[in-house]
């Protein structure tokens, strides 16, 4: 899960974009596929072309591994994350379901089709994604803060509170978890519990130097793109 907590935020509704820089960060070194896709020269070229921020190149690398070993899990996988990452939500969306259909049960592709589909204001189906997250992992904050998010998108208010409240149950350390809970019981109008929650998130934020440049207004951990209000 870690690749894709890093890809998507610290605050579910903080930052517009994914940040490339922590998905420069994140991406495996070609040795760590564990699949035939490592040998391959398009795995090391795609991770080059990364380091050197030539992001459309690794993205195209990362199609021409996938295409070349489609049952490569670990293909499948980068190839979303790198489309993820450059905007192309549809190909992204695609390049998890080829991954989910490789490996049913594989939580970070949900994390991954749910950020697409959030993306893409599909609502109900990033709802059901995050849900298949809460179901493979239930003790990680992305489900429970992704299913708050696009129920409060649809609508669902009662819904996303009562997420937004299982993901600090389920993650107490996670200062995405207390901002998600901290937006939802204010748009509630518990203004103190709200207050209280904010500020545990802002404490566990202070205490967790590697997430201060992914705050409420950055990327990180667990964040999803702001998009409008249905």
């Amino acid at each position: 899960m870690s690749v894709f907590a890093a890809l998507v935020a610290n605050n579910t509704f903080a930052a517009q974009d994914p940040s490339i820089d922590r998905l420069l960060s994140k991406l495996p070194a070609p040795e760590k596929f564990v699949d035939p896709a490592i040998n391959d020269p398009l795995a090391k070229q795609m991770v080059a072309e990364a380091k050197a921020h030539n992001f459309g190149n690794a993205l195209d690398a990362s199609r021409k591994l996938a295409a070349r070993y489609p049952k490569s899990l670990g293909a499948q996988m980068i190839h979303g994350m790198l489309a993820l990452a450059l905007h192309r939500f549809p190909e992204a969306s695609a390049a998890y379901h080829k991954a989910l259909s490789l490996r049913p049960d594989f939580a970070a592709a949900y994390v991954g089709l749910g950020v697409a589909d959030f993306s893409q204001q599909q609502f109900r189906a990033a709802l059901s994604d995050f849900q298949q997250v809460t179901r493979l992992a239930p003790k990680a904050d992305i489900g429970w803060t992704g299913s708050s998010a696009c129920a409060e998108r649809l609508g669902r208010r009662q819904e996303s509170l009562e997420y937004a409240r299982r993901a600090t149950v389920a993650a107490p350390s996670s200062a995405a978890a207390w901002y998600q809970l901290a937006r939802e019981e204010g748009l509630f109008g518990n203004k103190q519990t709200a207050a209280n929650a904010l500020a545990r998130a802002n404490k566990l934020q202070r205490n967790a130097p590697q997430l201060r440049q992914s705050g409420p207004r950055g990327g990180g951990s667990g964040q999803l793109p702001r998009t409008r209000n249905p």
